[in-house]
């Protein structure tokens, strides 16, 4: 297995920003194009996670890819915590019935990397302070859901402050 650098996941990350400003899928550089650092074994249980935390089975899975090897570098030890987090779902597919998301006092780990990968897939950035990597802005999931109403999301049409007067 490759070994995958902050800078590595960074120029990745950067890929997915320049074709999420695009509105679409570009072509990526060749050395992008190859698939690195992520076992196939992780990131399939990252997207079988992720489609059961999102309630999304049509989540793109270069995105997943980014996103795991970004939380594999910001969140210590997420390669284990995701794994015990995909065993708690296989014996308690109930905990996911709950809203708000709770597991519970003997469950504050799951639950946090379960929070972890719901924030990375919303806001696009994983972890948090220096940790925190940058994965994408037009493709998480957040600007993803308000795209038929705020085109590009979260900007604002008009001079600055317009958006404060009714239209």
């Amino acid at each position: 297995m490759a070994t995958l650098s902050r800078r590595r996941v960074i120029q990745l990350a950067g890929g997915f920003a320049l074709t999420g400003v695009a509105g679409r899928w570009l072509t990526l550089p060749e050395a992008w194009a190859e698939p690195v650092g992520a076992p196939a074994d992780e990131l399939s249980d990252f997207l079988e996670i992720s489609r059961k935390l999102t309630q999304r089975d049509e989540l793109d899975e270069h995105l997943a890819g980014a996103l795991v090897l970004a939380s594999t570098l910001a969140l210590e030890g997420f390669g284990e915590r995701l794994a015990r987090l995909k065993a708690l779902f296989d014996q308690r597919p109930a905990l996911l019935e709950r809203s708000p998301l709770a597991f519970g006092d003997d469950f504050t780990d799951q639950e946090t990397t379960a929070r972890q990968v719901l924030g990375g897939w919303y806001t696009g950035v994983v972890g948090s302070g220096e940790q925190a990597i940058y994965v994408t802005y037009l493709n998480a999931l957040a600007n993803r859901l308000v795209a038929d109403k705020l085109v590009p999301p979260s900007f604002s049409y008009g001079p600055c402050g317009s958006w404060r007067h009714a239209p």
